[in-house]
């Protein structure tokens, strides 16, 4: 009878330390489960606030070349560079400055360069951080048909596509 009553208390034994194993994977299951649903909403955010601020800078760049088309338009024709010595025969100080830095869908905007000398030319254009989003730079490719005087004596914006993030500080 006592070979019996071991043999019965050896097993009982053993099913403890099987639920607590069984209980740990289960545990460390779920634990990862979690992990990966979380990592796929944290990558789904960075993507909405990546679409945000190029939305923001795609604004910032068709508002800033409609100004520029609509009352300084021989400015289209100068690298940025040169609007401060060449660019006040068409545009005061004052309007300059204030092209240069604007609003767009409530963020502010920093023009940073202008090269219409490329083919096409080239936008540059800051958007300042916003919230806990940094800031970043977006470029733009702007197709300008040449100028035809004297019908059309400064170049015309023809097509403006956003090239696409240029960088991002922290």
């Amino acid at each position: 009878m006592p070979t019996l009553h071991r043999h019965r208390a050896r097993e009982q034994g053993f099913v403890l330390p099987l639920a607590m194993g069984a209980s740990m994977v289960l545990l460390l299951g779920s634990l990862s489960a979690h992990t990966v649903s979380l990592q796929a909403r944290m990558q789904g955010i960075r993507e909405q606030q990546q679409r945000r601020a190029e939305d923001r800078l795609a604004s910032a760049g068709q508002q800033l070349l409609a100004e520029l088309h609509r009352s300084h338009p021989c400015l289209l024709a100068l690298p940025l560079e040169h609007w401060d010595v060449h660019g006040l025969v068409c545009a005061p100080a004052p309007a300059i400055a204030a092209l240069r830095q604007g609003q767009a869908l409530g963020a502010s905007y920093r023009l940073i360069d202008w090269r219409p000398q490329l083919q096409p030319a080239e936008l540059l254009i800051e958007l300042a951080a916003a919230g806990n989003e940094p800031t970043r730079q977006g470029a733009f490719a702007v197709q300008l048909a040449p100028a035809q005087p004297p019908t059309q004596p400064q170049p015309q914006i023809t097509d403006v596509r956003l090239v696409g993030l240029r960088g991002v500080a922290p």
